[in-house]
């Protein structure tokens, strides 16, 4: 462990200005996974104690007891001063979020100091924007048949997300979450909260989004926000319960005539959820996005 540095790490609640300085130091990572969209961390903030810290020009990211891999600097000296930081907590060093690269690094560094285990649950799924926009070839038969089956049911409209249906889509929200029967689930309740909140901010979180409506009504909506150039996270995708086939629409709608800049679109992990895996794979991803936790032994 370092023993150089006496400095304390201060971590404290992401604010939403943070993102001014935070973001562009998430962006030159060069990182890919949904952890490095600072939107993502100030989002989940309040469900997964999202705190952070910066040293040294060096942005520290802690989410409960465990950490991020530090974003800038040294990555040795960035990983041995959060060491330090849980052994001065009292608690054994988690790192996660690690990709293969950096796992493989890591246990170089510290031979049988840690155990490193993949976290499947986490991987993210990242797919050619082409792909979704489009719908290529025989692999996306289904999700064409589905659209086409849609549009034969329902005379649908879509709408970029804007001042004049935000209100529309945080409604949306509560009807999905009260149509599921689940409103009272701590992690869906956090989640509509997230939703409200982010939608409020939407112009200062570089959020992007859309939603169809059917009759004027909104039935289906998304929004997300850049992780760096190359790549868009999106963090939430609904559809009423009644419009089951809306979710191949407003993914394609979106992308189509929103992300055409980007070359890939996170769509984050599935939770370790079979239906969720399903779906995702469904899409054909580009690149399933590996990630491992590292446990002090």
């Amino acid at each position: 462990m370092l023993t150089t540095s006496q400095t304390t790490l201060e971590f404290r609640e992401l604010k939403q200005e943070d993102r001014q300085w935070a973001a562009p130091l998430l962006e030159r990572s060069g990182g890919n996974g949904c952890e490095y969209s600072f939107t993502t961390l100030f989002m989940w903030r309040k469900f997964y104690h999202n705190r952070i810290a910066l040293q040294d020009g060096v942005l520290y990211i802690c989410s409960g007891e465990s950490y991020l891999p530090p974003v800038g600097g040294d990555m040795r000296e960035g990983i041995e001063r959060l060491w330090n930081h849980a052994r001065g907590e009292g608690r054994p060093f988690v790192l996660y979020g690690a990709d293969a690269a950096l796992a493989a690094q890591i246990e170089q560094w510290y031979p049988g100091k840690l155990s490193i285990e993949p976290s499947p649950g986490d991987f993210d799924y990242l797919y050619n924007s082409g792909d979704l926009a489009e719908l290529p070839g025989k692999k996306y038969h289904s999700k064409r048949n589905h659209i086409a089956a849609f549009s034969r049911a329902y005379a649908w409209t879509y709408e970029p997300l804007d001042d004049g249906n935000t209100e529309d889509v945080i409604e949306l929200s509560r009807e999905w979450c009260r149509q599921k029967g689940n409103c009272e689930d701590r992690g869906l309740k956090s989640e509509r909260c997230a939703i409200r909140e982010a939608l409020g901010l939407r112009r200062e979180l570089g959020i992007v989004g859309g939603l169809i409506r059917v009759d004027g009504k909104a039935i289906a909506f998304t929004f997300g926000s850049p992780i760096n150039r190359e790549s868009f996270d999106v963090h939430v995708e609904k559809a009423l319960p009644d419009y089951g086939t809306a979710y191949t629409v407003i993914n394609r709608e979106f992308v189509s005539r929103e992300l055409r800049d980007y070359r890939y679109i996170n769509r984050e992990n599935d939770l370790g959820l079979d239906g969720l895996r399903r779906a995702k794979q469904s899409y054909h991803p580009a690149i399933l996005l590996e990630k491992y936790v590292c446990r002090e032994k």
